[in-house]
């Protein structure tokens, strides 16, 4: 009888490309001795969660209630991605960071109290996010933290500002909208009469730039979005610095945009073309138009960065006579 070999099972291949976030956690879940300290995770999450309830309802009356803040719901999805990014940088070694995440516990709960005395929101909400820092460095550790930081940071996003806050940033904002507008509107030959606020066209049409008008909600918007942009590119220092900075002008110069296509709106075609459907169309275009003007920074500062990394000098190549006098002798 012929004897029958098997062939030997070809050797397991380890796969070591970057694995995302959802990769990684269930490649952990899969190792039995890690389970025991998920499921530790999971219940201190959902005591957390429990702890901060008031916060979290919080945050969703802001969300629905506010036009302004309605972008709420988009961060922490937006934040989940970053982390999926930072995680397929490879796996970072998860060990207890006790002192960092007590100490971040610690001032979270201590802000949450002072929210009984002092009833803010807004304290309260930092709190949570800091606390969620905090338990996240107490779990995962402070080499973790350093991996992860950018995803709890942006988090910040989602929290609606105070309300005093709030309106002392939108008063010079609606003023300066009108002042610029109505400026650029005679400039262009189209007379315009400002009284405070309220503009006057031509045939008495009048035009009130409302505090939903002042541009704060593009301005939370697109500093988001430069700071993901500056996140995400590989570039120095400065040239993130610049793309951060540049969220400011942007929202002021798309804001200000929109108010004056309103105007020649109302003035050349009819009012009801500048209210309803057609106002909200009118800023989404303008918010593509601030896009634009972001994607053209953008490719600008890479021209100059090209232009200065072409500039720095390169070390020369050695000649072959010092290549040889550098070669240690082996023999005599």
């Amino acid at each position: 009888m012929a004897a029958l070999t098997e062939a030997p099972a070809p050797l397991a291949v380890k796969d070591h490309s970057p694995q995302g976030l959802h990769g990684l956690i269930r490649q952990s879940l899969a190792d039995p001795a890690q389970r025991p300290g998920w499921y530790g995770a999971a219940i201190c999450v959902v005591l957390y969660l429990v702890y901060f309830r008031e916060v979290l309802w919080h945050f969703y009356y802001s969300w629905t209630t506010d036009e302004n803040y309605s972008h709420g719901f988009l961060v922490a999805p937006i934040a989940l991605y970053f982390a999926d990014q930072a995680a397929r940088r490879g796996p970072v070694s998860l060990r207890g960071g006790a002192g960092l995440g007590t100490t971040l516990l610690a001032v979270s709960v201590i802000l949450s109290l002072l929210t009984i005395p002092l009833p803010v929101p807004f304290v309260g909400q930092l709190a949570f996010l800091l606390g969620l820092t905090g338990l996240f460095g107490l779990l995962a550790g402070r080499e973790a933290l350093q991996r992860y930081w950018f995803a709890f940071l942006f988090l910040i996003f989602m929290v609606p500002l105070p309300v005093a806050v709030y309106s002392k940033l939108a008063s010079p904002l609606q003023l300066l909208a009108s002042q610029v507008a109505s400026a650029v509107m005679n400039a262009t030959g189209v007379p315009v009469l400002r009284e405070g606020n309220h503009m006057t066209l031509p045939g008495g049409i009048q035009l009130f730039v409302a505090e939903a008008c002042s541009g704060m909600r593009q301005l939370t918007g697109f500093l988001a979005l430069t700071t993901a942009v500056a996140y995400l590119s590989r570039r120095p220092a400065w040239y993130r610095a610049i793309i951060i900075a540049s969220g400011i002008p942007i929202a002021l110069t798309a804001n200000i945009t929109r108010v004056m296509l309103t105007g020649y709106i109302m003035h050349f075609l009819d009012p009801e073309y500048a209210e309803g459907t057609f106002h909200t169309l009118e800023g989404l275009l303008l918010m593509g138009f601030g896009l634009l003007m972001l994607h053209a920074e953008c490719w600008l500062l890479d021209q100059v960065h090209h232009l200065l990394s072409s500039e720095e000098p390169r070390p020369e190549p050695e000649s072959s006579e010092s290549s040889a006098r550098a070669v240690p002798l082996g023999y005599s």
